[in-house]
């Protein structure tokens, strides 16, 4: 009998609504979890590439190094190369995004969607090595989204205060349960993080938005989905944006920079909790 490895937990970000923050949220959980002594392996499939972005700078691609559409090739092509990564650092790796990942959504090869979980357990090398991939997802329902449902042990969703935010989690709820059922039984969904809201009170305890229209679509969702899914609330402040997006934790010794931490620390020990 052969004692091998724990393949890493994956976890990845999924809204169909664009622009909510699913980049941002993911490179931070990756750095947070860095910090925290953890070894992680980043995959990013949207075709904008914020993710790897923001941790190799704007327009740098490395063309020695594999990008994500080499995870969607034939798994049993023997003449396929081993997938290399980007070295961000000692406890942070990528697959670097590349635009030519639309192509994979638009196509027709149903078993296009197994190659993502295949080609992770037999083209990585030293997979086993790293405690957690995570899995940065574009806007929609496509085959990214369906190949990285098939492989995640966990998914979260982040979205804004805005009418369509109910919508958005039961589009996502339409493809997550089919999937649950006959692809993935281990797939769950650890809740969603509500993101960039513009002003945080403090009631009992909470930080909750300040506005009363903002607020009223916040209680909306914690009484859809249960106080449990809720895995945090974040402010739109400008500390997130020039650390995260530059790859870095968020730092400062002003109050916005700590309360930015705190919030963005908070949310991530919440979903740990859920893995």
């Amino acid at each position: 009998m052969t004692n091998e490895a724990p393949f890493p937990k994956v976890i990845g970000v999924s809204t169909p609504k664009g622009g909510v923050g699913k980049s941002t949220t993911i490179t931070g959980l990756g750095l947070y979890l860095s910090l925290q002594g953890k070894k992680v392996l980043f995959i990013d499939l949207d075709n904008i590439a914020s993710l790897t972005n923001n941790l190799q700078g704007a327009e740098v691609r490395y063309e020695h190094l594999s990008n994500v559409t080499h995870l969607f090739k034939d798994p049993e092509d023997e003449q396929a190369a081993p997938i290399t990564v980007s070295v961000i650092s000692d406890n942070i790796h990528l697959i670097q995004g590349d635009s030519s990942v639309s192509e994979i959504n638009r196509s027709n090869d149903l078993t296009i969607v197994t190659a993502l979980k295949d080609n992770l357990h037999m083209r990585v090398p030293n997979i086993e090595s790293y405690d957690y991939i995570l899995i940065d997802t574009p806007a929609g329902n496509g085959n990214t989204l369906l190949a990285t449902l098939i492989c995640a042990d966990l998914i979260y969703s982040p979205i804004d205060l805005d009418h369509n935010a109910i919508g958005s989690l039961k589009e996502l709820t339409k493809v997550l349960k089919p999937v649950k059922r006959g692809l993935n039984k281990n797939l769950q969904w650890g809740g969603f993080v509500i993101n960039r809201v513009k002003t945080l009170v403090s009631v009992l305890g909470k930080k909750v938005p300040h506005s009363l229209g903002d607020r009223a679509i916040y209680e909306s969702l914690v009484t859809a989905y249960g106080d449990v899914a809720l895995l945090g609330v974040i402010g739109l402040r400008d500390p997130i944006k020039a650390s995260i997006s530059s790859g870095k934790w968020i730092s400062g010794k002003d109050g916005s920079a700590q309360d930015a931490s705190f919030e963005f620390e908070n949310f991530c020990k919440k979903l740990m909790e859920k893995i």
